[in-house]
């Protein structure tokens, strides 16, 4: 296990230097999006389950966000159940991250990402107290997906809901 994590580690370092602002962009506009956990199989009723009040959850969110946007403001916001996933600004790559409760180990507020494999949809977000999360993105159908890798290795399946930003 120590082997593979010293694996991923030299990868990650490897892809960080040689991605492109553009590789950057496409990550953080695919990124940008309300997820919501997918429970069971990956089926179109799960899918269609998961996004039912995903609109809503976005503008609870915004109502959540305080006058004073600061590092420890930001870290008091959280998803109700999805993670909201917002473009912060003309920094590429930089993003607003606003996880559930329920993902209680990736901390809210400005985050970065950066293309671990472009052509395999793998990602690291860092969250707002700058730890990374290993991300996936693909598609089931018409809909994206993104995997997101625990601490422990088990993934959790997200779809994107609807759009932000």
């Amino acid at each position: 296990m120590r082997v593979l994590a010293f694996a991923l580690v030299c990868l990650f370092a490897t892809s960080a230097a040689a991605q492109t602002n553009a590789e950057v962009e496409r990550a953080a506009n695919a990124l940008s999006a309300i997820w919501r956990p997918v429970e069971g199989a990956v089926t179109a009723t799960t899918i269609n389950a998961a996004c039912v009040g995903a609109v809503e959850e976005i503008a609870a969110i915004e109502a959540a966000l305080p006058p004073v946007l600061t590092p420890d403001s930001l870290q008091r916001v959280r998803g109700l159940r999805g993670m909201l996933i917002v473009p912060a600004g003309d920094v590429a790559g930089s993003l607003y991250v606003f996880p559930p409760s329920s993902l209680g180990w990736i901390t809210s507020g400005m985050g970065r990402v950066t293309v671990v494999s472009e052509a395999d949809g793998f990602l690291a977000l860092q969250d707002g107290a700058g730890q990374s999360v290993s991300l996936q993105l693909g598609r089931a159908g018409q809909w994206p997906l993104m995997r997101i890798r625990q601490t422990e290795g088990a993934t959790l399946n997200y779809v994107g809901c609807a759009p932000a930003g």
